[in-house]
């Protein structure tokens, strides 16, 4: 957070400063309200590029393995281009380890999802879930972030491509 508030912050003193040289290159031709236009344009397009590379370096930073399960994408007041096309805020990744477990002649398997949020702090939230592998279906339970029991999910019913499915429950690789 700190830093990319540091990105922020010095790339609008540079486009400022770009906005101040075009304005002395031109000995003074140019209006005075170029250089703060400069510098909030500057801010803007870091900001921009920022919101839309955040997935790409989250997901490079991964361990081998992980599957990335679904993308959450929404547009947010405070980001004006993302109503033109929303980026990434949010993703789930299952890690590749599995805990499986025999019961009535099914495997059943319990695996961890990482939700990674972006907001200021960057947050990540892990969400228990249990798949069925006969019958096909997944329930989330209570997550770490002190949910009752009582609030678990409900009863899901996973595709036969779910990633999740055919790396837990068939031993294929995505």
């Amino acid at each position: 957070m700190i830093w990319n508030l540091a990105g922020v912050f010095i790339i609008g003193l540079c486009a400022g400063a770009f906005g101040y040289l075009l304005r002395k290159l031109s000995k003074n031709l140019l209006p005075k309200w170029i250089i703060p236009i400069a510098a909030g344009c500057g801010m803007f397009g870091y900001l921009a590029y920022y919101d839309y590379t955040w997935f790409d370096f989250k997901r490079s930073q991964l361990p081998e393995g992980s599957v990335v399960l679904r993308e959450y994408r929404e547009p947010d007041f405070f980001r004006p281009w993302s109503y033109l096309a929303p980026s990434v805020n949010q993703f789930d990744v299952a890690d590749g380890h599995y805990r499986q477990s025999q019961q009535d002649d099914a495997k059943i398997v319990e695996y961890l999802v990482y939700r990674f949020i972006k907001d200021p702090t960057e947050r990540m939230e892990q969400i228990p879930q249990v798949l069925h592998c006969k019958t096909r279906e997944r329930v989330a339970l209570a997550s770490s972030t002190g949910k009752a029991a009582a609030q678990a999910g409900p009863v899901e019913q996973v595709l036969v491509s779910d990633p999740v499915y055919q790396q837990a429950c068939l031993g294929k690789t995505p």
